[in-house]
């Protein structure tokens, strides 16, 4: 794929804290930090059948949201106890917006991972990185170096 059409594809992001270092981010905060951005935030709290609860992390509080950062719209679900995201399916320059919106929340130098539903279903399990302070321009081109070399022609 050219570089044209990864900036069109559209793909669900994972992202999270390093392992072993939580961004110290729960529910509550999370959803407080959405309502300010937009006070037409849409959240739930994400449930599921309690066989695939431990499976997925869903332990602790967890949420669906929908917002809008400026003009993009963004759909995801927070896992509070695993301190991760899934955003999409939306494009790198979206979730770029969303991403760099979300540093705001986290403490100063708090570090980001992240794959994609590419990423995983390519078999590639690896941590791919944002670092600190990333602007939205770095992040998205981050996260379309990550698409280039995960998707296949």
């Amino acid at each position: 794929m050219n570089r044209d059409d990864l900036e069109k594809l559209t793909t669900t992001f994972y992202v999270a804290a390093p392992e072993g270092q939580p961004w110290g981010l729960d529910a509550e905060r999370f959803e407080v930090g959405l309502r300010r951005l937009s006070k037409q935030a849409m959240t739930a709290p994400l449930t599921a059948p309690q066989e695939m609860t431990d499976q997925l992390a869903f332990n602790g509080h967890s949420l669906v949201f929908a917002v809008h950062v400026g003009e993009t719209p963004i759909e995801g679900q927070f896992m509070d106890a695993a301190q991760s995201f899934n955003i999409g399916p939306c494009t790198a320059a979206e979730a770029a917006v969303f991403i760099e919106w979300l540093q705001g929340l986290l403490p100063e130098g708090a570090r980001m991972r992240f794959n994609s539903e590419e990423g995983v279903e390519s078999g590639d399990m690896s941590d791919y990185w944002i670092p600190a302070g990333t602007q939205r321009a770095a992040i998205s081109e981050e996260l379309l170096d990550h698409l280039d070399e995960v998707v296949d022609e």
